[in-house]
């Protein structure tokens, strides 16, 4: 085994520099009220944590409803409470800035359409720290697959073994193992995710106190 420092971060958004999940979990409990389910975010915040198909695969079987019921409810509501600014989530512009105090990039691989994440971003006052994002809206397929963080790999000529990974999600891990990058996981409060991930962080404000920091490949 061989040490390289982490030089560069390679980001999730939704969970990970903000803190989008509030009005996906309430926009998840109206679409299944109005269906006639009572949930409490109890019951779905460990479902989208994984992903919000999953979330309604479950919800689904449990209630016997159509799943494209409650996609079609969940859009509907999303539509009302999701459209609004999401805060940074804390540490977020802590670890930015010190990506870039030492010289790394900070590159952005989401599912959200380019212009959502942007204006996101922007509200949140990261916009400015953003180096490059690629979205499924440019045409490549949702994580797992390592397709978005290739092509950024790519972009920018990296070495994925200087390229951290950062995100909240299973699927954020097994992206980054596929795109031959070390990756760390975010915790959500409450929420247990079995993950391999090669580093896990309580808060932004670890990545940010222990950059750079060696990480063994």
């Amino acid at each position: 085994m061989s040490a390289a420092l982490w030089k560069h971060v390679l980001w999730d958004l939704d969970g990970t520099l903000l803190d989008t999940y509030p009005a996906t979990d309430a926009a998840l409990m109206a679409a299944l009220a109005s269906l006639g389910a009572a949930v409490s975010v109890d019951d779905v915040r460990p479902l989208t944590r994984l992903t919000l198909a999953h979330a309604i695969q479950v919800q689904a079987r449990h209630w016997k409803l159509p799943e494209d019921a409650i996609w079609t409810a969940y859009e509907r509501e999303y539509q009302r409470l999701g459209q609004t600014a999401a805060p940074a989530l804390p540490g977020a512009l802590e670890a930015m800035r010190a990506v870039h105090a030492g010289g790394g990039l900070n590159l952005l691989a989401t599912h959200r359409d380019r212009d959502g994440a942007a204006w996101r971003l922007k509200a949140a006052g990261l916009w400015p720290l953003l180096d490059d994002l690629l979205s499924v809206s440019d045409g490549y397929p949702r994580k797992p697959a390592p397709d978005l963080f290739g092509a950024l790999l790519e972009r920018w000529h990296l070495n994925p073994a200087e390229v951290l990974v950062v995100g909240d999600r299973t699927l954020d891990i097994d992206a980054g193992h596929a795109a031959g990058c070390p990756a760390a996981l975010l915790v959500t409060l409450g929420v247990e995710l079995g993950s391999r991930a090669d580093v896990v962080l309580k808060s932004l404000f670890e990545l940010a106190q222990l950059w750079p920091g060696p990480v063994m490949i």
